[in-house]
């Protein structure tokens, strides 16, 4: 498949607080690419500059942000310093992680038209694409509800829609479960594996999350940030069994890969195992040994 999205070399620092301090570096010599259909998943810690990559990938940096930049990113060939932020919001679609910051406060139809309505979308094609997206996020039913009465999950569900009616090629979640209730993480886990299932390799995913166990279940490759550096790359599985590294970064580890390794260390065995069905049987024959053992 081709590479949809570039990083080269790329360093951005952030305007300084006060004048006379020194510029704040985001992205320290970021380079990765991701091919179109993938999916892509990043984590690290509060400030490893998460935020960051996904504001670089729709060019809210650096043409919203100020600052200064070094190095390249690439959207299907574009290069994000020479187009302006309009041009890549077709491209690119962007879900924070507050749910209110992702609704502009009016009922769930207009929410979701208000992306195509800006890009000049002729009214009959806005009202189809309004239908798929609601379909595709499961909130056709909520479709005149006002945004201001909907749970945290359900605005984060029509953000995806907002999102996905402009028809990207690119759809970034910056941590989208992270200030909801179980209920609500939920709600937007099923809606985002739902969304994968019906586009398949006609949507690219960057998913910025914490959640490793999500990541795992979701991603086709990972890395890791630490201080604006990538740490970490490759396949989930290869990524989160490296238990020592992670930890020694603060990262999260899949829940199961971290009682094995807790396990293994107690009891001086190998577990290396990141899932639920692949720690059982072994956890099973290791209380079977250490039982027939005293």
């Amino acid at each position: 498949m081709p590479e949809l999205i570039e990083f080269h070399d790329f360093v951005f620092r952030y305007p300084a607080m006060v004048e006379g301090e020194e510029m704040v570096t985001a992205l320290d010599g970021i380079s990765f690419s991701v091919s179109a259909g993938e999916v892509l998943g990043v984590t690290g810690t509060g400030s490893s500059g998460k935020s960051s990559l996904a504001l670089a990938m729709n060019g809210l940096i650096p043409h919203a942000t100020g600052g200064s930049l070094r190095g390249d990113v690439y959207i299907d060939g574009i290069n994000t310093k020479r187009t302006t932020v309009p041009q890549l919001a077709s491209r690119v679609g962007l879900v924070f992680q507050d749910p209110e910051s992702n609704l502009v406060g009016l009922n769930v139809e207009d929410e979701v038209a208000f992306g195509p309505e800006n890009l000049g979308v002729p009214a009959n094609e806005i009202h189809t694409r309004i239908g798929w997206a609601l379909e595709a996020v499961g909130m056709e039913a909520f479709r005149d509800r006002a945004s201001s009465q909907l749970s945290g999950g359900q605005k984060q569900r029509v953000a995806l829609a907002a999102a996905l009616a402009m028809q990207p090629e690119i759809l970034v979640l910056d941590e989208p479960t992270a200030q909801l209730d179980p209920v609500g993480k939920t709600e937007v886990v099923d809606a985002i594996r739902a969304l994968r299932q019906r586009q398949g390799t006609a949507l690219t995913v960057v998913m910025i999350e914490q959640d490793a166990d999500l990541l795992l279940g979701f991603a086709d490759q990972v890395i890791v940030l630490d201080q604006g550096k990538i740490r970490l790359e490759g396949e989930p599985r290869q990524v989160f069994a490296r238990l020592p590294e992670l930890i020694e970064l603060g990262v999260a580890i899949p829940q199961v890969a971290e009682l094995c390794h807790v396990l293994g260390e107690r009891l001086d065995v190998d577990l290396p195992c990141l899932t639920r069905d692949e720690a059982l049987p072994r956890l099973r024959s290791l209380l079977d040994e250490t039982g027939r053992h005293g």
